[in-house]
Protein backbone atom coordinates (compact mmCIF):
# COMPACT_ATOMS: atom_id res chain seq x y z
CA UNK A 1 0.00 0.00 0.00
CA UNK A 2 1.28 3.46 -0.92
CA UNK A 3 2.54 5.46 2.06
CA UNK A 4 2.57 9.21 2.66
CA UNK A 5 -0.14 9.84 0.08
CA UNK A 6 -0.38 13.49 1.14
CA UNK A 7 2.59 14.02 -1.21
CA UNK A 8 0.72 12.37 -4.09
CA UNK A 9 -2.32 14.53 -3.38
CA UNK A 10 -0.20 17.66 -3.33
CA UNK A 11 1.46 17.09 -6.70
CA UNK A 12 -1.81 15.92 -8.24
CA UNK A 13 -3.56 19.13 -7.22
CA UNK A 14 -0.58 21.27 -8.19
CA UNK A 15 -0.51 19.82 -11.71
CA UNK A 16 -4.24 20.31 -12.09
CA UNK A 17 -3.83 23.92 -10.98
CA UNK A 18 -0.83 24.92 -13.14
CA UNK A 19 -0.25 22.38 -15.91
CA UNK A 20 -2.09 23.38 -19.09
CA UNK A 21 -2.30 19.69 -20.02
CA UNK A 22 -4.73 19.28 -17.11
CA UNK A 23 -6.86 22.32 -17.91
CA UNK A 24 -9.90 20.16 -18.72
CA UNK A 25 -9.78 18.70 -15.20
CA UNK A 26 -10.16 22.09 -13.52
CA UNK A 27 -13.39 23.10 -11.84
CA UNK A 28 -14.60 25.40 -9.07
CA UNK A 29 -12.83 23.22 -6.48
CA UNK A 30 -9.36 23.24 -8.08
CA UNK A 31 -7.84 26.20 -6.24
CA UNK A 32 -9.58 25.37 -2.96
CA UNK A 33 -8.31 21.77 -3.15
CA UNK A 34 -4.77 22.89 -3.94
CA UNK A 35 -4.63 25.31 -1.00
CA UNK A 36 -6.04 22.63 1.32
CA UNK A 37 -3.44 20.11 0.17
CA UNK A 38 -0.64 22.65 0.52
CA UNK A 39 -1.66 23.35 4.12
CA UNK A 40 -1.91 19.63 4.90
CA UNK A 41 1.46 18.94 3.26
CA UNK A 42 3.17 21.60 5.36
CA UNK A 43 1.70 20.20 8.57
CA UNK A 44 2.64 16.60 7.78
CA UNK A 45 6.16 17.37 6.57
CA UNK A 46 6.74 19.17 9.87
CA UNK A 47 5.07 16.53 12.03
CA UNK A 48 6.52 13.41 10.38
CA UNK A 49 9.94 14.60 9.19
CA UNK A 50 10.64 17.87 11.03
CA UNK A 51 10.78 19.45 7.58
CA UNK A 52 9.79 23.12 7.47
CA UNK A 53 8.19 24.78 4.45
CA UNK A 54 6.05 27.16 6.48
CA UNK A 55 8.86 29.70 6.75
CA UNK A 56 8.97 30.13 2.95
CA UNK A 57 7.48 33.52 1.99
CA UNK A 58 5.55 31.88 -0.86
CA UNK A 59 3.87 29.56 1.62
CA UNK A 60 2.93 32.46 3.86
CA UNK A 61 1.29 34.35 0.98
CA UNK A 62 -0.69 31.29 -0.07
CA UNK A 63 -1.63 30.59 3.55
CA UNK A 64 -3.16 34.08 3.80
CA UNK A 65 -5.33 33.23 0.79
CA UNK A 66 -6.12 29.73 2.06
CA UNK A 67 -7.24 30.96 5.47
CA UNK A 68 -9.37 33.66 3.87
CA UNK A 69 -11.04 31.12 1.58
CA UNK A 70 -11.68 28.71 4.46
CA UNK A 71 -12.88 31.18 7.07
CA UNK A 72 -14.08 34.37 5.39
CA UNK A 73 -15.19 34.22 1.75
CA UNK A 74 -14.81 32.39 -1.54
CA UNK A 75 -11.70 32.84 -3.68
CA UNK A 76 -12.12 32.11 -7.38
CA UNK A 77 -9.19 32.18 -9.77
CA UNK A 78 -9.06 33.60 -13.29
CA UNK A 79 -7.07 31.80 -16.01
CA UNK A 80 -5.44 33.83 -18.76
CA UNK A 81 -2.42 33.54 -21.03
CA UNK A 82 0.20 36.21 -20.40
CA UNK A 83 0.18 38.94 -23.03
CA UNK A 84 3.79 39.84 -23.68
CA UNK A 85 4.30 43.36 -25.03
CA UNK A 86 7.17 44.79 -27.00
CA UNK A 87 10.47 44.82 -25.07
CA UNK A 88 8.87 42.85 -22.22
CA UNK A 89 10.23 39.61 -20.73
CA UNK A 90 7.96 37.65 -18.40
CA UNK A 91 8.93 34.63 -16.30
CA UNK A 92 5.78 32.59 -17.02
CA UNK A 93 3.27 32.12 -19.82
CA UNK A 94 0.00 31.93 -17.88
CA UNK A 95 -1.68 33.90 -15.14
CA UNK A 96 -3.35 32.48 -12.04
CA UNK A 97 -5.25 35.60 -11.05
CA UNK A 98 -7.46 36.68 -8.22
CA UNK A 99 -8.68 40.25 -7.66
CA UNK A 100 -6.11 42.33 -5.77
CA UNK A 101 -8.97 43.21 -3.42
CA UNK A 102 -9.22 39.55 -2.36
CA UNK A 103 -5.50 39.31 -1.61
CA UNK A 104 -5.63 42.58 0.33
CA UNK A 105 -8.60 41.29 2.35
CA UNK A 106 -6.72 38.07 3.10
CA UNK A 107 -3.79 40.12 4.44
CA UNK A 108 -6.15 42.31 6.47
CA UNK A 109 -7.82 39.20 7.89
CA UNK A 110 -4.42 37.87 8.98
CA UNK A 111 -3.52 41.18 10.63
CA UNK A 112 -6.93 41.54 12.33
CA UNK A 113 -6.83 37.97 13.65
CA UNK A 114 -3.42 38.58 15.24
CA UNK A 115 -4.09 42.04 16.65
CA UNK A 116 -4.87 42.35 20.34
CA UNK A 117 -5.55 45.29 22.61
CA UNK A 118 -2.53 47.18 23.95
CA UNK A 119 -3.50 46.10 27.46
CA UNK A 120 -3.05 42.45 26.49
CA UNK A 121 0.22 40.92 27.73
CA UNK A 122 0.75 39.42 24.27
CA UNK A 123 0.48 42.80 22.50
CA UNK A 124 4.19 43.30 21.79
CA UNK A 125 4.77 39.72 20.69
CA UNK A 126 1.75 39.90 18.35
CA UNK A 127 3.01 43.15 16.80
CA UNK A 128 6.44 41.58 16.25
CA UNK A 129 4.84 38.48 14.72
CA UNK A 130 2.79 40.53 12.24
CA UNK A 131 5.85 42.61 11.31
CA UNK A 132 7.97 39.48 10.88
CA UNK A 133 5.43 37.79 8.58
CA UNK A 134 4.95 40.91 6.45
CA UNK A 135 8.72 41.44 6.20
CA UNK A 136 9.03 37.83 5.09
CA UNK A 137 6.55 38.12 2.22
CA UNK A 138 8.28 41.30 1.06
CA UNK A 139 11.21 39.07 0.07
CA UNK A 140 9.14 37.75 -2.85
CA UNK A 141 6.31 40.31 -3.22
CA UNK A 142 7.50 43.75 -4.33
CA UNK A 143 4.47 45.76 -3.20
CA UNK A 144 4.19 44.72 0.45
CA UNK A 145 4.92 48.21 1.80
CA UNK A 146 2.39 49.81 -0.57
CA UNK A 147 -0.22 47.24 0.44
CA UNK A 148 0.27 47.86 4.14
CA UNK A 149 0.31 51.63 3.78
CA UNK A 150 -3.04 51.76 1.93
CA UNK A 151 -4.61 48.47 3.01
CA UNK A 152 -8.16 49.80 3.35
CA UNK A 153 -7.99 51.27 -0.15
CA UNK A 154 -6.76 47.98 -1.61
CA UNK A 155 -9.60 46.19 0.18
CA UNK A 156 -12.16 48.34 -1.67
CA UNK A 157 -11.97 46.95 -5.22
CA UNK A 158 -8.98 48.98 -6.46
CA UNK A 159 -9.35 50.00 -10.12
CA UNK A 160 -7.57 52.17 -12.66
CA UNK A 161 -8.77 53.79 -15.86
CA UNK A 162 -6.38 52.60 -18.56
CA UNK A 163 -6.70 54.23 -21.96
CA UNK A 164 -10.22 55.26 -21.05
CA UNK A 165 -11.44 51.87 -19.77
CA UNK A 166 -11.81 50.95 -16.10
CA UNK A 167 -10.00 47.76 -15.02
CA UNK A 168 -10.01 46.02 -11.65
CA UNK A 169 -6.47 45.37 -10.43
CA UNK A 170 -5.38 41.75 -10.12
CA UNK A 171 -2.96 39.60 -8.13
CA UNK A 172 -1.12 36.80 -9.90
CA UNK A 173 -0.51 33.71 -7.74
CA UNK A 174 1.34 31.69 -10.38
CA UNK A 175 4.86 32.50 -9.13
CA UNK A 176 4.07 31.57 -5.54
CA UNK A 177 2.54 28.19 -6.42
CA UNK A 178 5.40 27.44 -8.82
CA UNK A 179 8.08 28.32 -6.27
CA UNK A 180 6.62 26.50 -3.26
CA UNK A 181 6.17 23.40 -5.41
CA UNK A 182 9.87 23.46 -6.25
CA UNK A 183 10.67 23.88 -2.57
CA UNK A 184 8.52 20.87 -1.67
CA UNK A 185 10.12 18.82 -4.45
CA UNK A 186 13.63 19.56 -3.18
CA UNK A 187 12.63 18.76 0.40
CA UNK A 188 11.08 15.43 -0.65
CA UNK A 189 14.18 14.47 -2.63
CA UNK A 190 16.21 14.85 0.56
CA UNK A 191 13.95 12.71 2.78
CA UNK A 192 14.72 8.96 2.54
CA UNK A 193 11.10 7.91 3.12
CA UNK A 194 9.85 10.20 0.33
CA UNK A 195 12.55 10.38 -2.33
CA UNK A 196 11.69 6.95 -3.80
CA UNK A 197 7.97 7.58 -4.05
CA UNK A 198 6.89 7.27 -7.67
CA UNK A 199 5.50 10.79 -7.78
CA UNK A 200 8.89 12.18 -6.71
CA UNK A 201 10.96 9.94 -8.99
CA UNK A 202 8.85 11.00 -11.96
CA UNK A 203 9.35 14.74 -11.42
CA UNK A 204 11.32 16.22 -14.28
CA UNK A 205 14.53 18.18 -13.70
CA UNK A 206 12.71 21.54 -13.68
CA UNK A 207 11.26 20.81 -10.23
CA UNK A 208 13.96 22.45 -8.14
CA UNK A 209 14.40 25.74 -6.33
CA UNK A 210 17.20 26.75 -8.70
CA UNK A 211 14.38 27.31 -11.20
CA UNK A 212 12.33 29.47 -8.84
CA UNK A 213 10.96 32.74 -10.18
CA UNK A 214 12.55 35.78 -8.54
CA UNK A 215 10.97 38.75 -6.82
CA UNK A 216 11.11 40.74 -10.03
CA UNK A 217 9.43 38.53 -12.60
CA UNK A 218 8.72 41.09 -15.33
CA UNK A 219 11.48 42.95 -17.17
CA UNK A 220 10.39 45.73 -19.46
CA UNK A 221 11.06 49.08 -21.03
CA UNK A 222 10.02 52.04 -18.84
CA UNK A 223 7.84 53.08 -21.77
CA UNK A 224 5.89 49.80 -21.87
CA UNK A 225 5.13 48.69 -18.29
CA UNK A 226 2.33 46.13 -17.90
CA UNK A 227 -0.30 46.59 -15.21
CA UNK A 228 -1.79 43.44 -13.73
CA UNK A 229 -5.58 43.48 -13.89
CA UNK A 230 -8.25 40.80 -13.66
CA UNK A 231 -8.14 40.90 -17.48
CA UNK A 232 -4.42 40.09 -17.44
CA UNK A 233 -1.61 42.44 -18.43
CA UNK A 234 -2.66 45.79 -19.86
CA UNK A 235 -0.09 48.04 -21.55
CA UNK A 236 -1.70 51.49 -21.27
CA UNK A 237 -0.51 54.72 -22.78
CA UNK A 238 -2.69 56.74 -20.41
CA UNK A 239 -3.30 55.91 -16.73
CA UNK A 240 -5.97 57.67 -14.66
CA UNK A 241 -7.69 57.18 -11.32
CA UNK A 242 -10.94 55.30 -11.72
Amino acid sequence: MEKFTFIDRYFHSQRELLDVRHSEDRDINTLFTYLTNLHSTADKLQELFKCDIKSAPEFKILRFIRNYSHHVDDVDEIRLHVRVGENVIVSHSQHLLIPLEVFAKSVKSFIDNNTVDKSNKSYKSKVKYIEKEMDSISEIFDYTADLQRDLDMFCSKPCLKLDGKVYELGFDMYKFVHNITNTIADKCKGIPELKNKQVIRELDSSYTTTNNIGKHDVFCSPFNIPITTTDGFIYPKKIERA
